[in-house]
């Protein structure tokens, strides 16, 4: 199973281009992704360099 998360820069979920993309692979309820997702931008919204930003603006969770 996959399933993908895509926020723009100002916390809206996007179905393009977005800044930030998070993509679960394997077995993972949706509403508990969702959550996750949400707390892993929050997390990279808030960082202040944007060279870390780059660097972590894709994510993906194996479970």
């Amino acid at each position: 199973m996959r399933m993908q998360f895509a926020f723009t820069e100002d916390g809206r979920r996007a179905d393009g281009q977005a800044e930030f993309t998070i993509t679960y692979v394997g077995r993972i309820n949706r509403k508990a992704a969702e959550a996750d997702a949400r707390r892993r931008f929050e997390e990279w919204a808030s960082l202040r360099s944007p060279l870390a930003r780059r660097w972590s603006s894709n994510q993906v969770v194996v479970s």
